[in-house]
């Protein structure tokens, strides 16, 4: 990999000290904005690789701006991740209330009984997301790398707790809301009042949601807060492993 070689700032610089500026960077600073996660992750591996080989970025490389980049693009992250978390939620509580069509699919998926499939398939984008992150894990090392990283990921949290409550209030506001009536209602505006029979199996359906929606609002819950912390507990756990590691190998080296 290139890199642009500059004395910007940095004392040692005139004593042979090499600051690098990694390349693609006109200027040093990064103030370049990130069309999605994998190129910030990407950005992250040029740090990394540089920062990991002894060499240096200056500190004042990542201003603040480059800094709201990189927590833009995980808040980003953390906006789909639990927009199709959500989706897919709608998706399976559907299937769960209405036995009909859940024994229908079952006749080609019989696994689709499964509530633990169900939820597994509900939890694929944090699953995703949460890999991404966690993968993010073998490149903390470094100043710069580091802030990128943690702006990253407190992007990805900020999203995650905002949606996480919008769907946990919105569950049970939407199952205080569902009434008999209310229900009949929606029934008939969605059968545009043509097919009474229709009709009723959809008031059936929205009618065994309504406990559901309470059940899953406090599951949500729990979930979220496990894919808020595990990249966090993760990444700085690995972190914290290497530099007990780094400790002993070096008592190693003294004691010999």
């Amino acid at each position: 990999m290139k890199n642009t070689r500059e004395s910007y700032g940095n004392p040692g610089a005139g004593s042979g000290s090499e600051v690098i500026i990694p390349i693609g960077q006109s200027v040093p600073t990064a103030r370049r904005v990130f069309p999605h996660i994998l190129d910030a992750i990407s950005q992250i591996q040029q740090f990394y690789v540089i920062e990991s080989s002894g060499r240096e970025i200056p500190d004042d490389f990542l201003t603040l701006r480059g800094q709201l980049n990189f927590f833009n693009v995980g808040f980003g992250a953390g906006f789909l991740e639990a927009l199709f978390f959500a989706l897919l939620l709608a998706i399976t509580m559907i299937i769960v209330s209405d036995d009909h069509m859940r024994q229908a699919i079952a006749k080609v998926f019989s696994i689709i009984n499964s509530d633990t499939f169900l939820w597994t398939i509900n939890l694929i984008p944090v699953f995703i997301s949460g890999g991404l992150c966690s993968y993010l894990s073998r490149f903390y090392i470094g100043k710069i790398t580091r802030k990128s990283i943690d702006s990253l990921l407190i992007g990805r949290v900020s999203s995650l707790i905002l949606k996480g409550l919008i769907i946990f209030f919105a569950l049970i506001f939407f199952s205080a809301q569902l009434t008999p009536h209310s229900a009949w209602t929606i029934a008939s505006w969605c059968t545009l009042k043509h097919n009474n029979h229709a009709a009723i199996k959809i008031y059936y359906v929205l009618m065994t949601m309504r406990p559901i929606m309470i059940q899953r609002a406090f599951e949500i819950l729990v979930i979220f807060g496990l894919a808020i912390t595990m990249p966090f507990a993760f990444i700085w756990g690995v972190a914290l492993m290497r530099k007990i590691k780094t400790g002993m190998d070096r008592q190693r080296v003294e004691a010999a």
